[in-house]
């Protein structure tokens, strides 16, 4: 279970290596029943123009897993989506 203290220092790292790239990054963090629903959701509340989603590193259950929120998003998203491998 990811703490709010967790995931902010998760994206303060993000934060520091977009910066150190001349990469604009606004990062957010919420604890909420339905990921999918949740990433569009958000995505679009903050006008992005992409979704970008990772897929591997989590072994086979986890593929399973969390393989079916990036088809999920991807079925009920009207923004494009990355999906890195």
């Amino acid at each position: 279970v990811m703490t709010a203290t967790h995931a902010h220092e998760v994206l303060s790292r993000f934060e520091a290596r977009a910066r150190a790239a001349g990469v604009p990054f606004e990062g957010h963090h919420d604890q909420v029943a339905n990921v999918d629903r949740a990433i569009i959701a958000a995505a679009e509340s903050h006008n992005c123009d992409m979704i970008v989603m990772v897929t591997h590193g989590r072994g086979a259950f986890g593929e399973l897993l969390f393989g079916s929120h990036t088809k999920n998003v991807l079925a009920r998203s009207k923004l494009p989506l990355l999906v890195l491998h």
